[in-house]
C-alpha cells in the first residue's frame, strides 16, 4: 500500500459505500485536496462504485469490519478528520453503531499513546434529530413517541455510540450531524441549523453537508447541527416514506418474530423498507 504525502490533510472516511458516503466519497475524490483513508468493508463494492480509485495515489483503502481495532487505527493514523456515517439495522436490534464506536476510541487511544505528537483529531458523526432534544421538541408528541418507537433498536444502538465517542472529548472532538427523514431524490441543496430542521434530507444534500461541515473551520466550535434540504418540508411528497417506514418498524417492534419476516419480505422484494 503507497503512502500517502504528509504535507496534504489527511480525511478518513468510515463507511464510504452507504447512500451517505459515497456522496462524501465521491466530492473528496472530485477536489482532489485531501489524502483519503477509506474504511469499507469490501474493496469490490468500492472499486465498483469508484473506478480508478485503486490507483489513486490519494487514497489508501483499509478492508475489514468496522470492530477490528488494528485495522481502525491504522486508518485513522494522521487524520486530521473523520467523517464517520456508518449505519446499522433500522429496524432490528443491532450493535454496530456502538461496537465501531468502540472499535474508534479504542484505536484513537492506541494511537495517543504511542505518539509524542499528537494532535485531537474532529469527527464529523452521523445522528439523527430524532435525538437531539430541541429538533425533536418541535414535533407534536404523538408523532416523536411513534417515531422513537418505531425505530427504537436503532435509537438505542445510536445512544449506545453516543456514549461512547462523547466520553472522553480529550482524544476527540465530535460534530454529532443530525438530519431529519433521509429519502433517495435529488439534491435541492442543503440547510445546516443549529436551531430546527425541516422533515426531510436527501442524501445528496446530507453528504454535500457533511463535507463542508468536516472542512470548513467555522463549524469547529459547535457539538451538533441539523441538517436539512432547502426543500425538506414537501409533507405529501414523504408522508408516504414516512408512514411506511414507521408501520414496518412498529411491527418489527411489537409482533412477534417481525424483524425475520420483514427480513424474509425484503430479500423477495427488494423495494420493501
Amino acid at each position: 500500500m503507497s503512502e500517502l504525502s504528509s504535507a496534504t490533510p489527511t480525511v478518513a472516511l468510515l463507511g464510504s459505500t452507504g447512500k451517505t458516503g459515497r456522496v462524501i466519497l465521491r466530492l473528496l475524490l472530485a477536489s482532489g485536496l485531501y489524502n483519503l483513508k477509506v474504511y469499507a468493508r469490501s474493496k469490490e463494492r468500492v472499486a465498483t462504485m469508484f473506478p480508478g480509485i485503486m490507483s489513486n495515489p490519494r487514497v489508501q483503502l483499509f478492508i475489514g469490519s468496522a470492530e477490528n481495532v488494528e485495522t481502525m487505527q491504522e486508518c485513522l493514523r494522521d487524520a486530521r478528520i473523520i467523517i464517520c456515517t456508518l449505519g446499522g439495522n433500522e429496524f432490528g436490534p443491532d450493535t454496530i453503531l456502538r461496537d465501531s464506536a468502540n472499535s474508534i476510541m479504542a484505536a484513537l487511544d492506541s494511537l495517543r499513546q504511542r505518539s509524542r505528537t499528537w494532535r485531537r483529531p474532529r469527527m464529523v458523526y452521523l445522528s439523527s434529530s430524532t435525538k437531539n432534544e430541541r429538533f425533536a421538541a418541535a414535533r407534536p408528541k404523538i408523532v416523536h413517541w411513534l417515531i422513537e418507537t418505531a425505530f427504537q433498536n436503532g435509537y438505542d444502538d445510536l445512544q449506545a455510540a453516543h456514549d461512547v465517542i462523547l466520553a472522553d472529548p480529550s482524544l476527540v472532538s465530535v460534530l454529532l450531524v443530525q438530519p431529519g427523514v433521509l429519502v433517495e431524490e435529488k439534491g435541492s441543496g442543503h440547510e445546516i441549523s443549529v436551531e430546527s430542521v425541516r422533515l426531510g434530507c436527501s442524501y445528496e444534500d446530507l453528504g454535500t453537508a457533511f463535507v463542508e461541515l468536516a472542512l470548513d473551520d467555522g463549524y469547529e466550535k459547535l457539538d451538533r447541527v441539523g441538517v436539512s434540504s432547502r426543500e425538506g418540508d414537501a409533507f405529501l411528497r414523504y408522508a408516504p416514506i414516512i408512514v411506511s417506514r414507521i408501520s414496518t418498524g412498529l411491527f418489527v417492534c411489537y409482533f412477534p418474530g417481525g424483524e425475520m419476516i420483514r427480513e424474509a419480505l425484503q430479500r423477495i422484494f427488494p423495494w420493501i423498507s
